[in-house]
This record gives structure tokens, C-alpha cells and sequence, in this order.
């Protein structure tokens, strides 16, 4: 049981992973071993787990994450790491990827961080708010519904569509856009779901 427990460490030195969750369980299983000779049930279970994500074949995926990291991936990491960058959420990802300005920097994440970050609900919203065609044409006009928190009611020109940085929110139809309220000469951010269709004039 010891030489398991100090092959999977060994592996983790060889790549750098000192400071990570499993390093650290694995070093008190160690510390354990050493003094009782022994493991409970669960902390077996447990190395096993911790084996399989340091196995030969979890290994070669790790490493050829990074040569296959896609435009498709950046972008989705970017808008996720915008909206997260707000929020306070997910902060040593964040900080890790970003400036303190919001200038993505330094390489492709692990997946583990990609995972952690994109694929889950809210993130998943906020790219869709994003990537999603508008339904509101650039030049076009459309009208404030009666539910939004500004402006209820006042026809308004779209200016253009909001990026990443602009995004606020996971919920459907927040997709950010600029309009220029109809008799103002500020342009506005708000989202798709605050606005509706001007009426055809006949």
C-alpha cells in the first residue's frame, strides 16, 4: 500500500502538482501508514480514485490537452472567465488568466480549470447570451418593455451587439446590446430580454 502511495506521489512531483488536493492527500495517507500501517476502507477507495486521475492513460490526456486547445475552447474560456471576473467567483482561475485589467493572459488552461469554469450551467448561459445571433439588427429599432428597469416603453435604435465583457448575467436572453434611447443622445447597454420589436408602421 506505501509503494502505491509513493509512485502516485512520485508522479506528481515529476509534474509539478505539489501543491495540489491530491498531493496533500496522499502525503497524510503516507504520514498515516508510516505510523499505523493501515487505511480505512474509504481512504482506500479513495487512493484508487486518486490513482486513476495519475494513471498512464490520464497522463497522456493531460498532456495532449494543451496541443489540441481550439479557437472554439479560447473563446468559450474567455467569456466565461469575463463573467466570473464580475461575479467573484472561481478567483484563482480568474487571476490566473486575466489581468487586472480583463486582458486574457498566460496559455490554454488545464482542462480541469477549463472544465470548472465553462462546463456548468451559468457559464454555460452566459456563452449562449454571447454566441447566440441577436434578434435585433444593427440600425434597427425596438422598444423597451414595460419589465425593464429603465426606459419602459421608449423606442430606442440598436447600435451594436456586447462581447464578453459586457455580459452581466446567465439568464435567458441576456444577451447584451447597446441602444440609443429614441430623444437622448447617451447610448445605453441593457439586454435582449428588456427589449421587444417596434411595431410596423402601416
Amino acid at each position: 500500500m506505501l509503494q502505491r502511495i509513493n509512485n502516485a506521489l512520485g508522479r506528481m512531483m515529476i509534474t509539478g502538482d505539489e501543491k495540489s488536493w491530491d498531493y496533500g492527500f496522499l502525503e497524510s495517507l503516507q504520514e498515516q501508514m508510516t505510523a499505523r500501517g493501515t487505511l480505512s476502507p474509504r481512504q482506500e477507495e479513495i487512493l484508487q480514485q486518486v490513482e486513476g486521475r495519475w494513471s498512464d492513460e490520464a497522463l497522456k490526456s493531460r498532456a495532449s490537452w494543451a496541443t489540441t486547445w481550439n479557437e472554439d475552447q479560447e473563446a468559450k474560456f474567455n467569456i466565461a472567465l469575463q463573467y466570473y471576473r464580475k461575479t467573484g467567483y472561481y478567483g484563482n482561475i480568474v487571476f490566473k488568466y486575466l489581468t487586472t485589467a480583463g486582458v486574457r493572459c498566460a496559455g490554454a488552461p488545464s482542462e480541469k480549470e477549463y472544465n470548472k469554469l465553462v462546463l456548468n450551467k451559468y457559464a454555460a448561459g452566459v456563452i449562449r447570451n454571447i454566441q447566440s445571433e441577436s434578434k435585433f439588427p444593427v440600425g434597427g429599432t425596438a422598444v423597451f418593455r414595460t419589465g425593464a428597469r429603465t426606459n419602459r416603453g421608449k423606442p430606442c435604435v440598436i447600435l451594436k451587439h456586447g462581447s464578453e465583457e459586457h455580459v452581466n448575467s446567465h439568464a435567458k436572453g441576456a444577451k447584451p446590446i447597446q441602444v440609443l434611447p429614441i430623444g437622448s443622445a447617451n447610448p445605453v447597454w441593457t439586454e435582449e430580454r428588456w427589449l421587444k420589436k417596434a411595431k410596423k408602421r402601416k
